[in-house]
């Protein structure tokens, strides 16, 4: 499930919040109570190997460093 995260505008709390389906139209802020919310831009999981399709993995890909890159392997051309 994904998690955003969402800026107060009013206090300036970031809060978290797991959306579903349309419960995004129900979030407040949790210290405040506002409704004023801006959705922020969050950085992806680094720390998953199998969720980086660019073969960027340090240490090489799969966890080999000396397939990175060589055809057939799990990220090479």
């Amino acid at each position: 499930m994904p998690i955003y995260e969402y800026k107060c505008e009013d206090c300036g709390d970031v809060n978290e919040f797991i959306i579903i389906s349309k419960d995004e139209l129900e979030m407040s802020c949790k210290s405040c109570n506002s409704k004023n919310l801006k959705k922020l831009i969050s950085a992806h999981n680094t720390a998953a190997p199998s969720m980086d399709f660019g073969g960027n993995i340090p240490g090489g890909c799969c966890g080999n460093p000396n397939s990175c890159g060589t055809p057939g392997s799990c990220c090479g051309n």
